[in-house]
């Protein structure tokens, strides 16, 4: 007989066929917890000085990275994702542009997601469907090792080392607690906490489609869960189900939601953008999901060639060889699940799982012109990891079970040091775009990226070659005149800015930008009429891009001007009074006016946020000493 032990569930068989499980008291979780954290911090050490890439420009763009911004202005750039675009606010007010800080909070979402992932493992394994079934024996370890795996693989460097992939890492925090909060109220005999359990799940649920819109399909993963694991007796579904209650008042929240900011416009084609020449129509971008779908799971067994930007072809018709081929793949992986359902649970779920939680961003909705990102794996990777390492220990015999956790820790360990490599290309921006000018070489968006990441550290003549060829690659790339014409500007070939800016300016007639640097060219060729038109029509588009009060200022004061200047400089430095460039240049105003004290005043102000060449300059003329 098998002696007492606190645990009866850890002996498994007797006398010559006895084998210890794996499965360990309680209070050694906090071994696997702390275990789990201490690989997460290790894989993404050499991540927190990881500059800002691609759309984080967006977020901390110049309008909104300014002293004046208030939570308000953040929300409403983004009024789709309000409590993400709060956590960026609060991000920008306490470490303002230092980068350690955005990578510090992604982390830590992604670490607690981990911990989420092994709870829910956990619960799941502990449940009325599992606790019985040969495999709950062994619930730590499939716990443990469904959450090593989470928080190592490389995959999900897109959604925590690319800071504003926050979204998907958040949403996906508040998806994954909204669901555990659920299944404790389902399983909580006490009513009234039940139903704070409930509420909680709702409120969660509703944080998370404010974060991002893949937690539309929160309602139905609680279904699924509930048919799969909590339900004991056959199901009829009911408006008194919890789950179906539950379910159905978090879609109704959604889907008032979802009509307050979209509308079947979603459905549309995509018209050229983002460097792109063609358009992407709703069948297209369907069709192309089943072999992009086919391309994450790859990724998922096989992490290598990596890629920020695809150059990913689109599937016009189902009757295409690898379109097809990869419609009756995933077609074979749902029967799969399906067949699998009754005897190997845990597998079927996290099946189901990966699709439901994938068919947001993968289906009929034509989101971007970026018809595949890692990031959007990063939800459903739960499904993936709990299907993948319950099939070990599903598959294995008992007396292999230790060669099963040896080669999951074996993956675990090689992902880690991938992950670790991975971030190192996310290093700065020309680490990053030249790998992906590897992988991606006829993409004109990429060619740009690499382009303006040349510019960025002085390299105007490479930078010039890829801007020649993502122009070459996409004629109609608007962005790729603008770059090229501003690096045209920085070696005074004004002509050729002037002749850039024009061309980007006729693909997108409200290109703020563009007639900025159009205005600057002009301004160095000494026509300043045209100059401030053009700057002046810079601010009628884009009212607060202070850089053109100053410059318009610049002209007005050469052209002796000097009360209109002294506004330009004035309003500048109300809109943001952290640029120091207003301040030289009013000081420079100041001068010309012979007002030496207000001069001097405003050139300490300016070297106090980091430009004392004018102050210097000053000093040596004998001012300001």
């Amino acid at each position: 007989m098998c002696r007492k032990i606190r645990n009866p569930a850890a002996c498994i068989g007797e006398g010559n066929n006895t084998l210890k499980s794996f499965d360990i008291d309680k209070k050694h979780n906090l071994l696997f917890i702390l275990a789990i954290l201490a690989a997460g911090v290790i894989v993404y050490a050499n991540s927190f000085d990881c500059s800002f890439h691609f759309d984080d420009r967006n977020i901390l763009n110049s309008s909104i990275a300014k002293s004046s911004t208030t939570i308000h202005d953040w929300i409403r750039l983004f009024p789709t994702r309000p409590l993400g675009m709060l956590t960026f606010a609060a991000n920008y007010n306490i470490h303002q542009l230092d980068v350690r800080g955005y990578h510090l909070v992604n982390l830590t979402i992604h670490l607690i997601n981990a911990l989420l992932v092994w709870w829910l493992t956990w619960i799941t394994l502990s449940g009325p469907v599992m606790k019985e079934a040969p495999i709950s024996r062994n619930k730590s370890a499939v716990s443990f090792l469904t959450g090593l795996l989470f928080v190592t693989h490389p995959l999900a460097t897109q959604s925590v080392t690319y800071i504003v992939q926050r979204f998907s890492s958040l949403a996906t925090l508040f998806y994954l607690l909204a669901l555990i909060l659920f299944i404790k109220g389902r399983l909580q005999k006490n009513k009234k906490t039940a139903l704070l359990l409930f509420a909680a799940s709702i409120f969660s649920g509703v944080c998370g489609i404010l974060t991002k819109e893949i937690v539309f399909t929160l309602p139905f993963a609680i279904v699924l869960y509930d048919y799969c694991f909590i339900r004991t007796s056959s199901w009829k579904p009911g408006l008194k189900d919890k789950s179906i209650m539950v379910s159905f008042i978090l879609l109704a929240v959604f889907t008032l939601f979802l009509l307050k900011y979209y509308s079947l416009n979603v459905f549309n084609t995509i018209q050229p953008d983002q460097g792109y020449a063609h358009s992407i129509s709703m069948k297209e971008y369907f069709l192309t999901q089943f072999r992009v779908i086919l391309t994450y799971i790859r990724l998922f067994f096989l992490p290598f060639n990596q890629n920020l930007d695809y150059d990913y072809p689109l599937s016009t018709s189902i009757l295409e060889m690898g379109t097809f081929l990869s419609f009756m793949a995933l077609s074979g992986i749902v029967l799969a699940g399906v067949l699998l359902f009754k005897k190997y649970r845990l597998i079927a779920f996290g099946i189901f799982w990966f699709f439901l939680t994938i068919s947001v961003e993968s289906s009929i909705i034509p989101v971007s012109q970026n018809v595949i990102f890692e990031h959007r794996t990063y939800l459903p990777a739960f499904g993936f990891f709990i299907a993948f390492t319950g099939s070990f220990f599903y598959f294995f015999s008992p007396k292999h079970l230790k060669i099963a956790v040896i080669i999951l820790l074996a993956i675990a360990a090689v992902n880690a040091g991938l992950t670790y490599q991975r971030n190192k290309i996310w290093k700065n921006e020309y680490t990053l775009w030249n790998d992906c000018l590897k992988k991606s070489p006829d993409k004109a968006r990429v060619n740009n990226e690499r382009g303006a990441a040349l510019a960025e550290r002085g390299f105007y003549e490479q930078a010039l070659e890829d801007f020649d060829k993502a122009i070459r690659l996409n004629t109609n790339f608007d962005k790729a005149y603008y770059n090229r014409g501003t690096i045209y500007g920085k070696l005074g070939w004004y002509e050729k800015t002037i002749e850039d800016c024009s061309a980007a300016i006729r693909l997108k007639p409200d290109y703020a930008e563009a007639y900025n640097n159009r205005g600057n060219a002009y301004a160095g060729l000494g026509q300043y009429r045209l100059a401030i038109e053009n700057y002046s029509e810079v601010l009628r588009l884009m009212p607060d891009y202070f850089p053109a009060y100053v410059n318009r200022g610049d002209v007005y004061a050469r052209i002796f001007q000097y009360q209109k200047a002294m506004e330009d400089y004035n309003q500048a430095i109300n809109m943001n009074p952290g640029y120091p460039r207003a301040y030289t240049g009013r000081a420079d105003l100041h001068l010309k006016r012979g007002s030496e004290s207000d001069a001097c005043r405003d050139l300490f102000k300016a070297c106090e946020l980091g430009n004392c060449r004018a102050l210097e300059l000053a000093n040596t003329r004998g001012y300001c000493r």
